[in-house]
C-alpha cells in the first residue's frame, strides 16, 4: 500500500467557459453581497412539538447563530436544528427548528422580530418533526460581483458582453456539477485519509472524520469522470452503459443501446440529465461503455468498489447528476463594473462552482479571501 505522503492531489477541475474570455472581480466586498436563501423541502404544518423559525443572519457563522439563537430562547444549543450551516460573510436566510415549549402559551407569530444585533426572526410555525440535517431542497443565491475587469490585456472591452455570453453558455447548457474544493478539506487531508482508510490504512477517528473521508473519496472520483466527460465532450451525449436522471422526479433508469438516441433527445430537451458515479459496494460504477471509464477512475486512485464496505453504510455509494440546469439564472449590470448574478441550486452543489465560470478562476473556492 502506498503511503499518504504519495497519495492523489484532488483534480483541478475544468471550466466550461474556458474558452470564453475571462474576467475577475471581488465577491463578498459587503456581506450585502452575498445573498443565500434556502428552499425548503416542505413547509411546516401549523401544529407538532416543534417551532420552526425563518432566521435571517448578517456576517455570522453558523455556530454563532444557533448559540445565538439558543440563548434567545433559554434552551440548550443542542435542542437547536438546522438543515444546512450558510456562509459567514453573508445576507442569509434559513429554516431553524427548537423545541414548541418555548412559545410558552404564545402564538408562533410572537416570537417574530429582532433577536439581536444581526439575527432577525421572520416567521415561525408549528410542525410536527424538528429540522434534520439535509431537510432542504436547495439554495437561492443572489450575489454581487464588483470591480469586473478583464483577465487578458484587451482594451475598451464590454464587460457587460463577456458576461452575457457566460450566461448565454450556461443558460443553454447548464454548470458542471462539480464538487467544490472545500469539500477535500484543508490541502486535501479528507482525501488523503479516506485513501488511506480503504486501501487497509486505519480509520479516521470519529464518525463524522470518516463520514469526511470517504466522501471526499467518491466525490474525488466523481470529479474525475466529470473532468474527463467534460474534455471529451460527452458530458451532456448519452453512452451505452449510462444511468439517467428524471429533473421533475428525481427518477434513474438505463436503456438499450438502441434507445439512446431517444434519450439523447430528452437531454437535449432538459427533461434528463446524466449521472455519475459515487461508487460503494451496492452501487458500484455504471455498465458498458460508461462502466469502463468509471472503473479506469477508480483503478487511477488505488480502488476497487469492494474497498468501500471498510466504511459500512456510509459506504454503500450513490449516483450525482453531471449537470446543473440553470434556468433560472439571471445577471444584470448594475454599473459599468458591478455585476448582479442571481441563481437556484438543489442541495448539495457548490456556488463556487457557478461563479469561477463567470470569473474565469480555476481556484475559486469558499476559503478565497474575496469569498
Amino acid at each position: 500500500m502506498s503511503s499518504i505522503a504519495s497519495q492523489p492531489t484532488p483534480i483541478a477541475c475544468p471550466r466550461l467557459c474556458a474558452d470564453l474570455p475571462g474576467l475577475a472581480g471581488t465577491l463578498k466586498a459587503s456581506a450585502e453581497d452575498f445573498v443565500v436563501e434556502e428552499i425548503a423541502a416542505y413547509e411546516a404544518s401549523a401544529q407538532g412539538d416543534h417551532l420552526f423559525v425563518w432566521v435571517e443572519k448578517r456576517d455570522l457563522d453558523g455556530a454563532s447563530l444557533l448559540r445565538k439563537i439558543a440563548s434567545h430562547f433559554g434552551i440548550e444549543e443542542a435542542e437547536v436544528a438546522s438543515a444546512g450551516t450558510k456562509d459567514r460573510v453573508a445576507v442569509t436566510r434559513q429554516w431553524l427548528s427548537v423545541p414548541a415549549e418555548v412559545l410558552g402559551g404564545r402564538a408562533p407569530t410572537e416570537v417574530v422580530g429582532e433577536v439581536e444585533g444581526g439575527i432577525r426572526i421572520l416567521d415561525a410555525a408549528l410542525h410536527t418533526n424538528k429540522l434534520r440535517t439535509g431537510h432542504l431542497a436547495g439554495n437561492r443565491f443572489e450575489l454581487r460581483v464588483r470591480d469586473l475587469e478583464p483577465l487578458d490585456d484587451g482594451h475598451q472591452v464590454d464587460v457587460g458582453a463577456r458576461i452575457a455570453a457566460i450566461e448565454a453558455r450556461l443558460k443553454a447548457l447548464g454548470v458542471p456539477n462539480f464538487y467544490g474544493s472545500q469539500r477535500f478539506g484543508r490541502q486535501g487531508q479528507n482525501l488523503f485519509r479516506g485513501l488511506r482508510w480503504l486501501q487497509g490504512g486505519r480509520a479516521p477517528k470519529g464518525r463524522f472524520q470518516r463520514k469526511m473521508a470517504v466522501s471526499a473519496v467518491q466525490s474525488e472520483i466523481f470529479n474525475r469522470v466529470l473532468a474527463r466527460r467534460l474534455e471529451e465532450g460527452s458530458w451532456r451525449k448519452a453512452l451505452d452503459g449510462d444511468v439517467f436522471e428524471k429533473l421533475d422526479s428525481g427518477g434513474r433508469f438505463w436503456v438499450a443501446p438502441d434507445e439512446l438516441e431517444e434519450v439523447q433527445g430528452r437531454i437535449d430537451a432538459g427533461e434528463l440529465v446524466i449521472t455519475g458515479p459515487m461508487p460503494g459496494y451496492k452501487e458500484g460504477v455504471a455498465g458498458a461503455q460508461t462502466g469502463r471509464l468509471e472503473q479506469e477512475v477508480l483503478s487511477e486512485l488505488g480502488l476497487e468498489v469492494e474497498m468501500f464496505r471498510a466504511a459500512g453504510k456510509m459506504g454503500r455509494g450513490a449516483r450525482r447528476a453531471l449537470t446543473l440546469p440553470m434556468p433560472a439564472l439571471e445577471v444584470h449590470m448594475e454599473e459599468a463594473r458591478t455585476a448582479r448574478i442571481a441563481f437556484e441550486l438543489p442541495a448539495g452543489s457548490y456556488a463556487t462552482v457557478v461563479m469561477r465560470e463567470f470569473l474565469g478562476r480555476e481556484d475559486l473556492d469558499e476559503t478565497d479571501p474575496v469569498l
